[in-house]
């Protein structure tokens, strides 16, 4: 199973986005674990076997927080049009492309 972490300013809206998604992996029989935390507390993370680190688009301003994970894992920017509406089966999909199909199982 691959560990995701979702970074936002507060924490709130990746744990929304998180939730939003968690019924289309059941609808994708995909397993991801999902995280969501805001940038302040993502190096706590960094040591649970991080696959991916999705960052919300307004908190990817943050140069040095950003350079701390690169290199621990893979690191990209959440979509606007998936994280501006919440849009939980678009971050499953973008999810499943960022690993092979057998990594997303």
């Amino acid at each position: 199973m691959k560990n995701v972490l979702l970074i936002c300013e507060n924490g709130i809206s990746s744990n929304f986005l998180l939730k939003s998604a968690k019924s289309f992996m059941e609808v994708y029989d995909v397993q991801f674990n999902l995280i969501s935390t805001d940038y302040t507390k993502a190096d706590t993370y960094l040591d649970s076997n991080i696959d991916l680190v999705l960052i919300a688009p307004q908190a990817s301003y943050h140069d040095k927080e950003i350079k701390m994970i690169d290199g621990r894992a893979k690191v990209k920017t959440i979509p606007d049009d998936v994280y501006g509406w919440a849009n939980g089966e678009k971050l499953v999909k973008f999810i499943m492309n960022e690993f092979t199909p057998a990594e997303a199982m």
